[in-house]
């Protein structure tokens, strides 16, 4: 079983992308050795287990062992904006403290990468644009991107 911790800063669709993964979803089995926590929408999916962990949280030391236990990280950004402190200050805690773990990029609400990310070209800088709005705070997005994502994880990390 592989860990994919979902992650970014507060409002940036985090919620949106774990709610957007495809249905049947499993059941989540906690990692060992980590403390209790509520998650929202974690779920297993395809050997998968996902999880998803604000920024607050994610910086937070008693938290650091979520971090570890994560085999990729997938760092959730507002595309429609250049990256803004909340997501640099994000990044770098996490290259720090777990340099090892592989990273994806996505992009929120965006079809195509802007220039103002090309500072994170060397990781995999993915878009995932725009489904369909559920009400006025809730969307899900495009399921054809959800989908390449998916994709790409089960290509490249087996």
């Amino acid at each position: 079983m592989r860990y994919v911790m979902v992650t970014g800063p507060m409002g940036a669709g985090k919620s949106t992308f774990m709610r957007s993964l495809p249905k049947p979803r499993g059941n989540f089995v906690a990692p060992a050795n980590v403390p209790d926590m509520l998650l929202d929408h974690a779920c297993e999916l395809s050997n998968y287990m996902f999880y998803e962990i604000d920024a607050p949280t994610a910086t937070g030391k008693v938290w650091i062992d979520w971090l570890k236990a994560a085999d990729l990280q997938i760092v959730i950004g507002n595309g429609l904006n250049e990256p803004d402190k909340h997501f640099v200050e994000l990044w770098n805690y996490l290259n720090e403290n777990t340099p090892d773990t592989e990273r994806i990029i996505i992009l929120n609400r965006v079809n195509k990468i802007g220039k103002e990310w090309k500072d994170y070209a060397q990781e995999t800088v993915m878009c995932v644009g725009i489904g369909e709005t559920i009400d006025e705070e809730t969307a899900i997005a495009s399921e054809n991107d959800i989908l390449a994502v998916l994709n790409h994880i089960k290509e490249r990390y087996g």
